[in-house]
Parts: structure tokens; sequence; C-alpha cells
């Protein structure tokens, strides 16, 4: 069997694209092993610093705050919460615990749901509550806990998971 030129070329050209392709992957398969690798590495170091240091304030002052306060308030009335709301929380929480914010913003690129239901777990807001102040469903908050754990580590979790991690930090 004679290979004519059209064949010859055409057989080059398909080998060329077949193997650039799969550099192409290979690469891309490299990059996102290198970004979780750097993302566990973050993980790690702010547990660590999270043994380390302690809360600028007390721990309880969050739940005696009037945010707080208004939240359980909140809660009971069925409403959600207001930006002013939103933003007097995060003051409180980022000034206990210190860069809490920065901390989760360097793992993944939050929305601001992301940011407000994990804002909600670390002062220990139930779920079912946590989807009344954010006024989204009971399974929307139990979508955005497992996937943002699977985001920031790179394989699946629990709800639970995130709610773990999200306290350890």
């Amino acid at each position: 069997m004679i290979l004519t030129n059209r064949e010859i070329f055409l057989f080059v050209i398909c080998t060329v694209f077949y193997i650039t392709l799969f550099i192409l992957v290979l690469q891309n398969s490299r990059r996102k092993i290198q970004l979780l690798q750097s993302r566990l590495d973050n993980i790690h170091q702010m547990q660590k610093m999270a043994v380390i240091e302690k809360p600028q304030q007390d721990v309880g002052s969050i739940f005696s705050s009037a945010v707080y306060l208004r939240l359980k308030q909140y809660v009971n009335e069925g409403r959600s919460m207001n930006d002013d709301d939103w933003q007097e929380l995060s003051d409180t929480v980022n000034g206990v615990y210190s860069g809490f914010a920065d901390k989760l913003y360097s793992l993944y690129r939050m929305s601001e749901q992301d940011y407000r239901v994990s804002l909600l777990i670390k002062v220990r807001i139930a779920p079912k509550d946590i989807a009344i102040l954010t006024s989204h469903s009971k399974e929307s908050v139990a979508s955005t806990r497992s996937r943002l754990y699977q985001k920031v580590f790179g394989k699946k979790g629990t709800t639970k998971d995130w709610d773990d991690f999200v306290l350890s930090i």
C-alpha cells in the first residue's frame, strides 16, 4: 500500500494536532494540581496560625453584640438581613477573628453569597436559619457549603466539612 502525498500530509497534520492537544491537556492538569496544592498549603498555614493566634477580642463578644442579637430576632421573625447588618456582622467577626475575610478570599474568589454563608457559619448560625437570613432555600445553602469545600480542597466533601473548616480559621 503506497500513501499519496496528500495522505501523508493529513497524517502529519493529525499527529501534530493530537500531540499538541495532549500537551495542552497535560499542562492544564499540572496547573490545576499546582493551584490545588497552593490552596492546601494556604489552608494548612491558616489552620496552624489559628491554633497559635488568639482572637483579638473575647469570642463571646460576638454572641452578645447588637448585630448577633438582631440576627436571632430576624430568624424568629423570618426576615432576611439588610446590607448594613451584613457589613456590621462582617466588621464584628473580622474584629474578633483577625483577617477572617482575607483568609477566605485568599483561597477562592467567593461570591457575596459564599462569603455571607461562611460568615454565618463562623458565628454558629444553623443552616436552616442561614437560609432565612440570606433569603435562599435550605438546599441552596447546603449546595453552597459543599461546593465551596470542593472548590477550595479539590475534592468532594460534605456540608459539615466546610463548616468545620470555617470554624477552624
